[in-house]
């Protein structure tokens, strides 16, 4: 038998090259108690509008939020600012970033949604959009209410979210990559992704309410004009960041 060799390689990185780069951010307490305190607010005032025709969820009080409402409560800059440093750190992953770009974000759209019993969000993505996120702010322990003599043990999904990119990479339990997430909500955490993900909400039965804040946002990454140049777009979106959505509007109780 040949001498095997017995160096090393000089280098041995694991990267990922495919799939959606998401965030998970835990907000401070004063934040969260400001986001109930607005929602309360806007799920008290028979003037609230719908937002429900406009999306895929089977929810009763599914209520728009203006930009009034979150500057109101002290929490614009803090959401505003989390979105963007999202934007910046996926172009450094995806090596798109350089010091002298700019980076533009902005939120153009967002809704409480007020889940109980037996209701649910169907699979579904967001379009309009380039980020996608939810806020989440009221969780029931909801674990454990079936309480079905043949499921235990296995994976409780009452509650959750579940994000899919791809189904067949669950297959044989790959260890190479996951295609689907599952996530049991807790007061506090907001997460960030891009708005093509697909993503479905799990209905619970019993008492409770599981309240969060779902929100989208667009962004662009921007070169700036050179000597004799135009900017020049890098990514994002290209007929601006702020568009004209209800999110900017004036709301019509005030």
């Amino acid at each position: 038998m040949t001498e095997q060799i017995q160096s090393h390689p000089k280098s041995f990185e694991v990267t990922k090259w495919f799939g959606p780069q998401t965030a998970n951010v835990m907000l401070p307490d004063d934040a969260l108690k400001a986001l109930i305190n607005m929602t309360d607010n806007i799920i008290k005032d028979k003037k609230s509008e719908s937002h429900g025709k406009s999306l895929a969820g089977v929810i009763d009080k599914e209520l728009r939020v203006y930009k009034s409402d979150m500057d109101k409560a002290g929490v614009d800059q803090l959401l505003e600012s989390c979105v963007k440093s999202y934007v910046v750190h996926c172009a450094k992953q995806h090596h798109m970033f350089k010091e002298h770009y700019v980076f533009e974000s902005s939120i153009n759209s967002a809704w409480v949604v007020s889940q109980y019993a037996n209701e649910y969000n169907p699979i579904h993505n967001h379009t309009g959009c380039e980020i996608s996120g939810v806020i989440y702010l009221k969780v029931p322990n909801v674990k454990g209410r079936r309480n079905l003599e043949s499921k235990k043990g296995k994976m409780d999904s009452d509650g959750d979210i579940t994000f899919v990119y791809c189904t067949a990479s669950q297959r044989n339990q790959d260890i190479f990559e996951k295609g689907l997430v599952q996530i049991t909500p807790s007061p506090g955490v907001m997460l960030m992704f891009p708005s093509y993900l697909g993503h479905t909400v799990y209905p619970f039965i019993g008492e409770g309410e599981r309240r969060c804040i779902a929100f989208n946002a667009n962004y662009r990454i921007v070169e700036p004009a050179g000597e004799g140049k135009p900017s020049n777009i890098i990514a994002g979106n290209l007929t601006g960041v702020k568009n004209h959505y209800f999110y900017y509007g004036e709301k019509p109780n005030e």
